[in-house]
């Protein structure tokens, strides 16, 4: 299980669990199988992946919003209003599951740890902290 926040609400979602009615509605409504979904769109920073895993987090929390409302824009989010962390608040265990997309670039400055290094855009893998 992981706690995925959306435009500011948490909500749970386990992210081991794929009913097969869930699996042949994604691929219907994003045009892509499954297996690519999970396996490949996510982790290569697919938005309309990214949108199909908020999409399947509402609706298992019973947030009736359509998909092609969050394709559209018509239900508003951005990459950097969504995050997923580990059940039970630890943000650094990596959830199984869908990977995410990663936007994060080394910054020439950077020493790798240190102040600041929480300020990466957050993906539907979990959110890391270094240093710590």
């Amino acid at each position: 299980m992981v706690k995925v926040t959306i435009n500011g609400t948490v909500y749970s979602f386990d992210n081991e669990r794929y009913p097969l009615a869930e699996a042949i509605e994604l691929e219907e409504q994003l045009g892509m199988p499954f297996g690519e979904w999970r396996g490949t769109a996510l982790g290569a920073g697919s938005a309309r992946a990214l949108a199909g895993f908020v999409w399947l987090v509402l609706k298992r929390n019973g947030q009736d919003v359509p998909l092609a409302d969050i394709i559209s824009g018509k239900f508003e989010l951005a990459e950097s209003d969504i995050r997923v962390e580990a059940e039970g608040g630890d943000p650094t265990a990596a959830p199984s599951g869908p990977p995410g997309p990663s936007t994060s670039q080394p910054s020439p400055k950077s020493s790798g740890s240190g102040p600041g290094s929480g300020s990466t855009s957050p993906s539907v893998t979990s959110t890391s902290s270094s240093g710590t």
